[in-house]
């Protein structure tokens, strides 16, 4: 995966550049922040207070990614995300990536054992946060996941959010932002992206584009629209919102996805 230089000074990035095609959606922060999911809308932590912004740390630099409160102690996000890093500092309950909500850190967490970073297959993780998180059931809540063997059908309409870009390789937003997309058919999915979609992967898109996340979305959640359930994290695309090339997400009621999860936090 190709990446994007920076240099950053705690939570405020200073300088970037970069490009890449197919791309994982996990991105170094970005200066001058206005982007914003494609397609979509401002909206507020109080409307989706299962949301959490990651900012992790490898060593070097540090990346932007998203994921998903499933109880007190743990976050869902890509497994991609957690790629040599050392260090995860995570903000939850604002809708500010800036600022305020409540302010956690923790070194403890796992991706799935067979994830594959060239194929981005089994793309899942789990981030532990022992002393626990303060959920006040407003800004901060816990989102509950579909049960294993759930596929989503396709044109189900599925509710993105996230901090990421506005264009591939776009400045991300410090304002959360929502998007919604249907569900296309998996063997559909295959033909327009050239295969490499397994079940534990789902699509959506509009076949005119112009709707999807982008960089600095990954591991943000998938939402049901209608059932309010996790259904899949933010994986990968081919570039960001373009004509017939649907965005990809991890599958959350893939059985093997979910006995991951559940093995890990005991949802």
């Amino acid at each position: 995966m190709d990446k994007v230089l920076i240099c950053f000074i705690f939570f405020t990035a200073i300088c970037t550049g970069g490009v890449w095609s197919h791309h994982a959606r996990k991105v170094k922060q970005y200066d001058d922040s206005d982007g914003k999911i494609v397609g979509g809308n401002e909206t507020t932590i109080e409307t989706y207070p299962y949301q959490a912004y990651l900012l992790l740390y490898d060593g070097r630099n540090y990346y932007q990614c998203g994921g998903s409160i499933v109880s007190n102690n743990y976050i869902v996000t890509a497994a991609h995300c957690l790629t040599n890093i050392q260090r995860i500092y995570i903000r939850i309950g604002s809708t500010n990536s800036e600022s305020g909500g409540r302010q956690y850190e923790t070194t403890s967490f796992a991706s799935h054992p067979m994830y594959n970073s060239r194929t981005s297959d089994f793309d899942v993780g789990v981030i532990r946060v022992s002393q626990g998180m303060q959920l006040d059931g407003a800004n901060a809540r816990a989102i509950k996941l579909v049960n294993s063997g759930y596929d989503p059908a396709a044109g189900e309409n599925l509710t993105m959010t996230g901090w990421g870009a506005t264009s591939q390789n776009g400045n991300t937003s410090t304002t959360l932002m929502v998007v919604q997309v249907p569900v296309v058919d998996r063997s559909r999915c295959n033909q327009q992206l050239g295969g490499g979609i397994t079940s534990r992967m789902i699509c959506a898109g509009v076949p005119e584009g112009g709707k999807d996340t982008c960089q600095g979305d990954s591991g943000g959640p998938a939402v049901g629209t209608t059932d309010k359930l996790l259904t899949g994290i933010t994986s990968f695309g081919y570039g960001c919102a373009q004509p017939n090339a649907p965005g990809v997400y991890t599958s959350v009621g893939n059985r093997l996805i979910r006995l991951f999860i559940r093995m890990r936090t005991g949802v």
